[in-house]
């Protein structure tokens, strides 16, 4: 039977991933023909293994849409991390500080904030679901041109290897780095920070009690994040000459190093696994669609990682962008018409835009030595802490649901 749209996502990561499952179990959307490229090997996961170093903070938003192509239930019997609370404090006031940010999952009448995952878990799962599902996965193809066919109205996807593909609706999910976004000539708004993410996983003297917690210090945050019982994910932005001379420390020289930075909250700290530098950048894409094209993921757009909210935005376009595909199908419009795209452009640009830059002015903000800002900063912190009004709305959108 002839397949009535063709549809390609470039990317194999998580987000890639999840729109594959989407569409791929969508009834709306069972008479197209869907490929998944991918220019790397798939991912492997071994739960006997240690934890990995890359872990994403999945919010209940994300979780909920994991629940719905039935692979949440999978993940987490594999190994998963529930954080319950959220404390955060600036280096100029106590971890308990009239100024510290509380955010206590009981407050707003659910069971957790999140839960802190492998992101090869993830993909694995997820790369397992799609094996079952009526979806083509490319693997270790490299994208190297795109070019329209206007007397068909498609888009063909060209390869390293001369192969092409035709495709009503090609969707880049290729990460930071996007090669699709580029090929399609989308500009993007870019400010590299001068700061690279430490990451490493320790073991704490202290209980973390299923916390997760952040200080602010003047070089950028530092966050523990809840790897089971004692244990935990650091993620500490600094300037890239420090994490690059931290990364070279002795073990147990960067356990100090890290104790003192995170102010003995959960006692001495011990690292036990190697270490991660990644660069940090801010960039947001002019446009998220262009004709037989859509952006999603990292590949439009990349935040600081201090909120956690890198994947959890891009589960959300995904879910808003096959649901604008349903509903283009459904209307009897063309997928790849600029106009059937627009709405998925105009629900997840601005949000995304506003997620962006308040992360970025917040990172500023605390990254600022002048007084009169930390006067402000700590009047702010103290605010926000008694209004249970904004305090919600913020969780509401960090969550990704109504509570």
């Amino acid at each position: 039977m002839n397949k009535k749209n063709t549809i390609v996502i470039a990317g194999a990561g998580i987000v890639g991933l999840v729109t594959a499952v989407l569409l791929g179990q969508s009834k709306v959307t069972k008479d197209s023909q869907i490929h998944i490229i991918e220019s790397d090997d798939p991912k492997k996961y071994q739960s006997d293994c240690g934890v990995s170093l890359r872990v994403s903070a999945i919010s209940v938003g994300s979780i909920n849409i994991l629940e719905k192509i039935a692979v949440w239930d999978k993940i987490i019997s594999e190994r998963a991390y529930r954080y319950s609370d959220m404390k955060v404090w600036d280096a100029d006031d106590e971890v308990d500080g009239m100024s510290t940010i509380k955010f206590e999952s009981d407050d707003f009448g659910i069971s957790e904030l999140g839960f802190i995952i492998e992101n090869p878990l993830i993909q694995s799962q997820l790369t397992q679901l799609i094996d079952s599902l009526d979806i083509s996965s490319h693997y270790g193809k490299r994208v190297t041109s795109l070019k329209s066919n206007k007397e068909k109205n498609k888009i063909v996807i060209g390869f390293a290897n001369n192969q092409e593909i035709e495709a009503d609706l090609l969707i880049g999910a290729d990460g930071a780095n996007s090669i699709t976004r580029k090929l399609q000539g989308i500009e993007i708004k870019e400010h590299h920070y001068e700061q690279t993410a430490l990451v490493t996983h320790v073991k704490c003297k202290k209980h973390h009690h299923d916390t997760a917690w952040q200080r602010f210090l003047p070089e950028g945050p530092i966050g523990l994040l809840p790897l089971g019982e004692n244990r935990a994910s650091i993620v500490w932005s600094i300037t890239p000459e420090q994490a690059k001379l931290n990364s070279l420390l002795r073990k147990d020289e960067l356990g100090v190093l890290l104790t003192e930075a995170t102010d003995y909250v959960l006692g001495d700290l011990e690292v036990i696994s190697e270490t991660g530098l990644f660069p940090l950048k801010y960039h947001h894409a002019k446009q998220y669609v262009t004709k037989n094209f859509a952006l999603i993921g990292d590949a439009a757009h990349c935040i600081h990682p201090m909120a956690g909210q890198g994947i959890n935005l891009g589960i959300a376009d995904a879910f808003t962008l096959v649901k604008n595909i349903e509903r283009s199908i459904l209307n009897g419009e063309y997928i790849g018409d600029i106009s059937s795209l627009r709405p998925y452009e105009r629900q997840r640009k601005g949000a995304n835009w506003l997620m962006l830059d308040f992360v970025d002015l917040l990172n500023k903000l605390f990254s600022s030595r002048l007084e009169l800002v930390r006067v402000f900063r700590e009047l702010g912190m103290r605010l926000f802490n008694k209004s249970r009004l904004i305090k919600h709305h913020a969780v509401k959108i960090a969550l990704g649901v109504n509570i």
